[in-house]
């Protein structure tokens, strides 16, 4: 012997490789089984671990132990082999035994509809979904079927409003019943402080069970490390797991495919692949579900909007078959940023229909996945004792007001859907009167009866669910991605401003308008009505005070923890507009 292996020794060395790689996919399927549903999803999830591992760290494996070998006496790699062959063996028939007693023992039985009379909680935010392109609320495309059925068998609120016109502020007043002057998350470099008592957490002290699966990565701005993770038990990000394929190797193949492949395009249909394998076990609480959506918005790579077929081009058959939305190499978002910083000519009509397009087919996309999602609830008698809720977090511009994307404080971003349908409350109505994020969760929380109402800013309307007759006027202010323009919604009006940084042309920006005559904004008041501009800025001064009030308040003596945005976040942030290059 040389110090070489024989050539037939390859079979020791791949048998005891993958003995070991057996016990690492038991290992790497069990971390993951938390993610699992019911039996049969957990022994396939086992069994493609096994198998997934097996082969690729078993290959490693022995290609190591060859290696190894080399420099190691004949003699001794012979001993080795004698003494681990019984083991290997072994580890190919107990580690598989193993690994299905551990997805046994782990899984739940089939739900059956809760016996409590507590009613269950999911919360539906379609991120970048504006209202007047859902079908419920008149658009002559039927972009909504499922929101539309949804909207029969519950309440449509026509004038609901954001509180921001991006994600962070926004959901930050969805979820903790303040406004933004109030909660203070601002900037990218700000979160939901601990001191804040989320909707999430109140719910848990009145014993829910808790789990959320949103659409963005963790740094994203609906990450755990912004705050909104508190009181879930499960709160789980972007990219969602494909069903069987929870383990650690799976996923990283799964993702290479959808992010390179794919383009990241379709996530949602493993979202609720996800919460359907959840609701799919018996639990003994009521639960409050939270499902955050990201196909709605505007994409990074070549389309300005995508979706997965049949979706993409839905509503303009052909029109992508010569349709090349890049300029000069700057494609999707960019471009359309381009254009706002007026370093690229405006899109042409035939490209702006298609964008329409593009967007109206994601959104077709999702609400084919919530009516997945709401099917399930059927299946498992959970539907008829589950609180529904469907809003976004804003809207999107298509260049009504000069602008793409969700720049501007106008209708087309800040005016938002918000559908509520749950036991006991009314169907089929329309209800009028301005309605806030920051009213949704007291709301929520007035209709199950909560006593954890303390602290909250925001103003439940449950009454206009349960009472026919019942109306809401609330006023809503709103301030945009760089906090120095608002929006003020006040009866009639609504003002907004933009200070010079914002505007194009150097200038402060004001604009008043009557929304009772004039919906689509289309004529500015603000020189002809001083009377009503005045009572708006001393409104607006009030509402300033009392959101620094309840802030002070609520944050004296704690300490208020801040965001580190890594370089992979920033460049990501950017592309997708959040982050101006020219500003940063």
């Amino acid at each position: 012997m040389d110090g070489q292996p024989r050539p037939a020794r390859f079979g020791e060395f791949a048998r005891t490789g993958i003995g070991c790689a057996v016990w690492l996919g038991v290992i790497d399927a069990s971390r993951a089984l938390d993610l699992i549903g019911p039996m049969n999803e957990r022994w396939v999830t086992m069994g493609i671990a096994i198998v997934l591992d097996g082969l690729l760290l078993g290959l490693a494996a022995a290609a190591a132990l060859k290696v190894v070998a080399r420099f190691t006496p004949p003699n001794l790699v012979d001993l080795v082999f004698d003494k681990t062959r019984a083991l290997a063996y072994a580890s190919m028939v107990i580690a598989p035994v193993v690994g299905s007693w551990i997805a046994v023992v782990g899984a739940g039985e089939p739900t059956a509809p809760s016996a409590s009379a507590q009613p269950n909680v999911l919360l539906i935010s379609i991120d970048t979904l504006r209202a007047d392109h859902l079908s419920a609320y008149g658009y002559e495309r039927t972009t909504s079927p499922n929101i539309d059925a949804l909207a029969r068998e519950g309440t449509l609120f026509k004038d609901a409003y954001s509180h921001s016109t991006w994600t962070l502020p926004a959901h930050a007043s969805m979820f903790t019943g303040l406004d933004p002057v109030a909660h203070n998350v601002l900037t990218r470099e700000d979160r939901v402080q601990y001191f804040h008592h989320t909707l999430t957490e109140r719910l848990v002290e009145d014993g829910y069970d808790t789990a959320a699966w949103v659409g963005t990565r963790r740094w994203g701005y609906m990450g755990g490390g912004y705050g909104f993770a508190a009181g879930f038990s499960r709160y789980e990000h972007w990219p969602h797991p494909k069903r069987y394929r929870s383990s650690r190797i799976a996923r990283a193949i799964d993702q290479w495919v959808h992010v390179n492949l794919e383009r990241g395009v379709g996530n949602a249909s493993d979202q609720v692949d996800a919460i359907i394998s959840w609701l799919s076990v018996d639990r003994s609480k009521p639960f409050f579900a939270y499902a955050h959506f990201y196909d709605v918005h505007s994409k990074t790579a070549e389309l300005p909007y995508e979706a997965p077929p049949p979706f993409l081009d839905q509503f303009c058959p052909g029109a992508l078959d010569d349709f090349e939305f890049c300029d000069d190499g700057v494609c999707a978002t960019d471009r359309l940023l381009e254009i706002v910083r007026r370093h690229k000519p405006a899109l042409t009509a035939s490209e702006l229909d298609v964008t329409r397009c593009l967007y109206d087919g994601g959104i077709a996309y999702i609400d084919s996945e919530v009516g997945r999602l709401f099917d399930a609830l059927r299946h498992h008698g959970l539907y008829e004792n589950t609180l529904i809720v469907v809003t976004s977090d804003h809207g999107e511009g298509f260049f009504e007001h000069a602008s793409p994307l969700h720049i501007t404080l106008h209708n087309e971003v800040t005016h938002i859907p918000l559908i509520i349908r749950g036991p006991g409350l009314m169907a089929g109505k329309r209800a009028t009167g301005n309605v806030r994020q920051s009213d949704f969760a007291p709301t929520i929380l007035s209709l199950l009866g909560s006593q954890q109402t303390r602290d909250l800013q925001g103003q439940s309307f449950a009454d206009v669910l349960t009472q026919w007759n019942a109306t809401v006027e609330r006023p809503v202010l709103a301030l945009d991605r760089n906090m120095g323009g608002f929006l003020l919604r006040s009866g009639d009006y609504s003002l907004i401003q933009y200070p010079s940084a914002n505007a194009l042309d150097g200038m402060i920006t004001r604009e008043l308008y009557d929304h009772s005559k004039d919906p689509l904004q289309t004529r500015s008041q603000a020189s002809e009505r001083p009377a009503v501009l005045s009572r708006m800025f001393k409104e607006l001064a009030a509402m300033k005070d009392r959101g620094r009030e309840i802030r002070d308040r609520l944050s004296e003596g704690g300490t208020v923890e801040a965001v580190v945005v890594s370089d992979e976040a920033r460049a990501e942030l950017r592309a997708l507009g959040y982050i101006d290059e020219e500003s940063d």
